[in-house]
């Protein structure tokens, strides 16, 4: 095991590409139906979760299917070594195939999923911000939306012709890798590099729209922590990034200077915290459609119970009045009836500047 990189367990590999792919999808379902209860519509950016949740998927099985990733031991298990070290160059192990060709397709599929997730959040900023300053704002996201899809294309194409078009030198053995797929490392670490600033501008860019609003510093608050459950994938992303820089560093020493090749533990913690930062990139944007959706459940309960004890309440009364013999007439004029509170919240919202309007 290199030293700065600490592995994770076969059991944890395995139990993110399982568990992130079911809740990503569990939160995109409820995304949909939040936005059907409300009856809100469906927009470009709720469309662009299907995919982003396809490819998520695709991450988790190639991490734990039969005959790929862990239980064909090419992750969360040390590489294999030749009897011979003269013989390395050559060597040529089923555990060491198995990993180069999961790392191949799940950072391909890595980059088009977080595209669409970050393009998600772009358009959701893009339609829910309208302020004096919304031209100059779109302008922005438009900005933001291009760099993006091309950044995603762009990553995606050097990750498929690492090896120009000799596809298979990547998972032949390490001579075939030095002589084609040395690129891989420079992608793998610019990749991290750049996908981390781009969680961050994501993730401050309404910030400073909401703080500027005519409302209340409550209400700025509140809407504010709305785009905060961001802040996981941020966090997510800067872990990736240092442990990737750090995995690239020993990945360099492996390939390009001992010779020895990599340790298959170190590249298994950046394709782990690769899963990680993905799921927890689609979670994050469906999180506050479902908090809305949670919001209008617990208000439509608490309207339940506060009916049922007005109810019970009432009955309370008139049986004590009718005790006291007092008149039928006089105990209706005294009870009064609570009307039923329904309360709509919607997901399709609109946060809009008044100007010339106190804070309150």
């Amino acid at each position: 095991m290199s030293q700065g990189v600490v592995p994770p367990t076969p059991a944890a590999t395995v139990a993110a590409g399982i568990v992130f792919p079911l809740v990503g999808g569990v939160m995109v379902g409820l995304r949909f139906y939040s936005k059907h209860v409300q009856r809100a519509g469906y927009y470009a950016e709720d469309w662009l979760t299907i995919p982003a949740l396809l490819f998520t998927t695709g991450m988790g099985v190639i991490l734990t299917c039969d005959g790929i990733g862990v239980s064909k031991r090419g992750l969360s298990y040390p590489a294999p070594q030749p009897k011979d070290p003269k013989d390395l160059p050559t060597f040529v192990a089923p555990e060491i195939t198995a990993y180069r060709q999961v790392q191949y397709s799940l950072e391909m599929m890595h980059c088009l999923a977080v595209t669409f997730v970050k393009l998600s959040f772009l358009l959701f900023y893009n339609r829910i911000f309208v302020t004096p300053m919304r031209p100059v704002v779109q302008w922005l996201v438009w900005i933001l939306i291009v760099f993006c899809t091309l950044w995603g294309l762009g990553f995606f194409s050097n990750f498929m012709f690492a090896c120009g078009t000799h596809f298979a030198d990547l998972w032949t053995n390490l001579a075939t890798f030095k002589r084609s797929c040395q690129r891989i490392i420079d992608v793998n670490f610019w990749l991290a590099i750049t996908d981390c600033i781009l969680d961050i501008l994501i993730f401050v860019f309404p910030m400073p729209l909401v703080w500027n609003l005519h409302m209340s510093t409550t209400r700025k608050l509140g809407v504010l922590a709305v785009f905060c459950v961001g802040a996981v994938t941020v966090a997510a992303s800067i872990t990736r990034m240092v442990l990737f820089i750090r995995v690239v560093h020993n990945i360099r020493v492996g390939y390009t200077k001992s010779g020895t090749g990599a340790d298959l533990l170190t590249l298994t913690a950046g394709l782990y915290w690769t899963m990680f930062e993905t799921g927890m990139a689609l979670i994050s944007v469906c999180l506050p459609f479902t908090y809305t959706l949670y919001k209008r459940w617990k208000s439509k309960n608490t309207s339940t119970f506060d009916s049922s004890s007005n109810e019970r309440l009432g009955n309370s009364i008139s049986g004590f009045r009718q005790s006291r013999k007092q008149r039928l007439d006089d105990s209706t004029e005294n009870i009064i009836p609570l009307e039923d509170t329904n309360v709509m919240v919607t997901t399709d919202i609109q946060i809009q500047s008044e100007p010339n309007t106190k804070e309150v």
